[in-house]
């Protein structure tokens, strides 16, 4: 394996000038990020694509060319999360140095991982590494709501060829190689409106979607559980209905977080909460209607940990950081609930920041575990395809 160098000043401009670009989510606007990092990537002498999807939406395709098919993809993601309401004590996007640590939102989730692999891969062309296949940057627009951009490079056959994906969340460096499955969907109850003072006239929406609740969270939907992901969740997190305090509400909608794991299967599930709304709404009344809308419907990852791609990574964290790291799952989704069902490879989610820090605020990355990351993708490049 070759000795090679990871520029630490590249590895901070980058993830400085990425963090000031304000790509928030919704609504996006991740197209100046995108041109600025598909200009970079060319200074670098690397290879870079835009790919605009929509109105100011733009993913980035990069490669580092090789001689064959059997590609490394490592991925990333150009949005983030709002600041939020409480105040922080940095800019948001002020991408302050302090104390070895980059503040920032995207600092840690995730422009701090997509600079660390875009400097892993000049590093690799600077050294002269002649790969056995490509390696691919896949910088996408839209992750944190709906994973817009990874769903367009799976519809547009943009990483054919490929063989492994290393995703640059934050891990902390650890090594996850499975994640929970996402199952997003509203009731939505249809009432009969009627004044507050008779509400023995209308059919309350309301009323309906608070009994179904209780039996939702308790309901015993079938599963074994996964020893890298644990348990399946539920959680109800949005609710609305009504309009006046004297008028009984006909309409009400709850949106419902699932998370799932390997043993479960999402139609089973969706089967099983009509029939329980269906009943519910009979009990109540028979003239109120419900329906289900599903938002989100992502299958659990699980990677194989004898897999080629988990040994590689596990081994070039090793060799960076001194120390084995841990192997585990992450109960959140990333770009590879599209990207690797789409393509059939493995996964790994390896990136520098602490998973907690993600849509915190006063969001921030260690430098020198930006300068890690870049080290463990340039050994994994190596180990992979050298």
């Amino acid at each position: 394996m070759k000795t090679i160098t990871v520029d630490r000043d590249l590895v901070v401009d980058l993830t400085r000038d990425l963090i000031r670009f304000k790509s928030i989510n919704p609504p996006g606007d991740e197209q100046p990020a995108a041109e600025y990092l598909a200009d970079r990537m060319r200074e670098l002498g690397l290879e870079a694509e835009l790919q605009v999807l929509e109105p100011n939406r733009a993913n980035v395709l990069g490669r580092l060319p090789g001689s064959g098919d059997g590609h490394l993809v490592f991925t990333g993601h150009l949005d983030v999360v709002p600041p939020g309401g409480q105040a922080w004590e940095h800019d948001p996007f002020g991408a302050d140095l302090v104390d070895g640590r980059m503040y920032g939102r995207g600092s840690a989730d995730m422009k701090g991982g997509v600079a660390a692999m875009v400097a892993a891969m000049a590093a690799l062309k600077a050294g002269g590494v002649q790969p056995s296949a490509d390696i691919l940057l896949a910088a996408t627009c839209g992750e944190e709501a709906g994973m817009l951009g990874a769903g367009a490079m799976v519809e547009n056959g943009s990483l054919a060829g490929s063989r492994y994906l290393v995703v640059g969340e934050p891990s902390g460096l650890d090594v996850f190689i499975g994640e929970k499955g996402v199952l997003w969907f509203d009731v939505i109850a249809y009432g009969r409106t009627a004044h507050g003072s008779m509400p023995w006239l209308g059919i309350n929406a309301v009323s309906y979607l608070a009994r179904l609740i209780p039996q939702l969270e308790a309901y015993p939907f079938p599963w074994e559980e996964s020893l890298l992901l644990g348990r399946p969740t539920v959680s109800i997190n949005v609710m609305s209905g009504g309009n006046k305090t004297n008028v009984v509400p006909d309409l009400a909608r709850m949106t419902v977080d699932m998370r799932t794991v390997p043993s479960q299967d999402h139609q089973d599930i969706l089967r099983r909460v009509q029939a329980m709304a269906k009943e519910q709404a009979a009990q109540y009344h028979p003239d109120l209607r419900v329906e289900i809308e599903i938002d989100n419907d992502k299958q659990p990852i699980e990677t194989d940990p004898g897999e080629r791609l988990v040994d590689a990574v596990v081994a070039a964290s090793t060799e960076v950081r001194g120390a084995a790291p841990q192997v585990g799952g992450v109960t959140y989704g990333t770009d590879a609930a599209y990207l690797t069902p789409g393509y059939n490879i493995p996964m790994v989610i390896c990136g520098p920041g602490a998973p907690g820090m993600a849509h915190q605020p006063d969001e921030w990355v260690p430098v020198d575990e930006l300068v890690q990351a870049a080290e463990i993708y340039v050994n994994v490049a190596q180990r992979l395809l050298g």
